[in-house]
């Protein structure tokens, strides 16, 4: 990446204005120039809004679905996506190769904007706001690191715009330095972010975002007493609560709500305009076109049947997350009174309801390819089960009564009976139902556990999709696709377009100097 991209980056980042209530709201790009536009405090806020959406467009179009793929809760028979079914993904997967990319452009946002703190902003601007604006750049780009070294482990880290040359060699630099990065990055950004903002910038990385990734990386660390201490900041900040209902998380009208830690935030543009801004989930996981009536719901992705099997009998959840033969919702296809699932791809399964927001006669945010449902990162609900797994600890189960309060409060929501004692399978089985492709979190649990019980784990999660009804090494046509994962399997290859441009990504991974703040 050379300077000229760098140039180009931060003119991105000046896509959105905050002129109106809404932060996100597109407004017309040659209005701006980068000489004349922070000169005040709402200018720079401006900078830092396109972070939220632009630059993870491809993590979440296709990759971040793959990942849930690649966990065995979903499946799909597209060549590149039936790969992650098969832990056979290639340096050329299409989809992999996006998500990097699409974290590292995250990166260069970031870096970008961290450049433009420091440098050019007006006198006029306050303290306050230069210290919100870095604050939200620290803390995407950790959550970008943490995603990359999680699945592709030793990557490069870039920290600021003078790395980004073509005569500045890229090494990838060990895992425990990408740590070390994201949790600098982190601790200082929960220092000076905000507890919340106002009405009209809801969304923006608060302390509580902060505080939660710092949780999470603790728990995959295996560092109990920091992830507890972390969570902690959460729950007790006040700021969160679980939603009523698990459903009401998953509709655009509650965007931000009270569960809502941390999402991804998309907009819905006219059709045609501002592509990389909007949530395409909807257009591949409906499973029948009538439910968006905009020409997509083509059932790419749909629900394995290890995931459907997951669910005990009178969970709450299940409805909201799969669409299974038989259910009936009376929001969707409302100009026909309601949608029952009559037909099934199998006896077994339909399709996801999770995401699908439905036609434009129930949301006026409805494009083809196209709704303004936010991507969830973090809810309440997780930090709650992260807190009880962080008591949890290396024991065989516990009995403390914060554990069993913050896990039974999420299964009370789902209408199921209170725990007495938990242990990690406890936790592992909740965190899948109620995390369902969201954020790929059930890949990223079993990759985080001890390797053995991964692999029993992963060894035995039934990968049945629909080419199996024709293909005779599956068995029957009701189930019966299991794959043994090697240790190779818990990274993904570099994207082949990436080594072929930098051969450096080969080499063993290098200590990364960091320089001091």
């Amino acid at each position: 990446m050379n300077t000229n991209k760098i140039l180009g980056i931060v003119l991105l980042l000046l896509t959105f204005s905050a002129c109106s209530k809404e932060f996100l709201e597109i407004a017309p790009e040659d209005r701006l120039t980068i000489d004349n536009y922070y000169n005040n405090d709402k200018q720079l806020y401006t900078g830092g809004a396109s972070l939220y959406n632009r630059p993870w467009f491809y993590f979440n179009e296709k990759f971040v679905l793959c990942m849930d793929v690649y966990a065995g809760n979903a499946c799909g028979d597209y060549v590149d996506i039936a790969q992650f079914n098969k832990f056979a993904v290639f340096a050329a997967n299409q989809f992999s190769t996006e998500g990097y990319q699409s974290l590292y452009s995250v990166v260069a946002y970031s870096n970008s904007l961290l450049d433009i703190v420091q440098n050019k902003v007006g006198p006029a601007v306050t303290q306050e706001a230069k210290d919100h604006s870095k604050g939200e750049a620290l803390f995407m780009r950790s959550l970008a690191y943490y995603f990359l070294v999680r699945t592709y482990g030793p990557v490069p880290i870039l920290e600021n715009i003078n790395q980004y040359g073509t005569d500045v060699p890229v090494y990838r630099n060990r895992v425990e330095d990408v740590y070390t990065l994201i949790e600098r990055d982190l601790l200082e950004a929960a220092e000076i972010l905000p507890l919340a903002w106002a009405d009209s910038d809801a969304g923006r990385a608060t302390k509580g975002a902060a505080n939660g990734l710092l949780a999470e990386m603790y728990l995959t660390l295996n560092d109990y007493a920091n992830a507890k201490l972390y969570a902690d900041k959460v729950i007790n900040s006040g700021e969160y609560a679980l939603m009523p209902n698990y459903a009401d998380n998953f509709h655009p009208a509650n965007n931000n709500c009270i569960e809502s830690v941390f999402e991804l935030q998309w907009v819905s543009p006219p059709q045609g305009e501002h592509w990389y801004y909007t949530n395409t989930h909807q257009a591949y996981l409906a499973a029948a076109g009538k439910l968006s009536a905009t020409g997509d719901g083509w059932g790419t992705f749909f629900p394995s049947l290890d995931l459907l099997r997951s669910y005990e009998d009178g969970d709450l959840r299940r409805q909201p997350t799969v669409m299974d033969k038989g259910y009936f919702y009376p929001e969707l296809v409302t100009k026909e009174g309601g949608y029952l699932v009559e037909n099934s791809m199998t006896a077994n399964y339909a399709g996801f309801r999770k995401y699908v927001v439905g036609s434009s006669e129930e949301w006026p945010g409805v494009n083809f390819m196209n709704t303004d449902i936010n991507t969830h990162i973090f809810r309440y609900s997780e930090i709650l089960l992260i807190r009880a797994e962080a008591i949890l600890g290396n024991a065989a189960s516990t009995t403390d009564a914060t554990a069993l309060a913050d896990m039974n409060a999420v299964r009370e929501r789902a209408g199921l009976d209170p725990l007495s004692s938990i242990s990690l399978d406890d936790i592992l089985r909740e965190r899948r139902v109620e995390l369902a492709i969201e954020s790929a979190d059930r890949w990223y649990d079993l990759a985080r556990i001890d390797r053995a019980k991964a692999n029993e784990i992963l060894s035995n999660t039934d990968r049945a999709y629909l080419a199996d009804r024709n293909d005779p090494e599956s068995g029957s046509a009701g189930g019966g696709r299991f794959v043994v994962p090697k240790e190779s399997d818990y990274l993904l290859p570099y994207p082949q377009v990436e080594t072929d441009i930098n051969p450096l990504l080969f080499e063993t991974p290098v200590a990364y100097e960091f320089t001091t703040k």
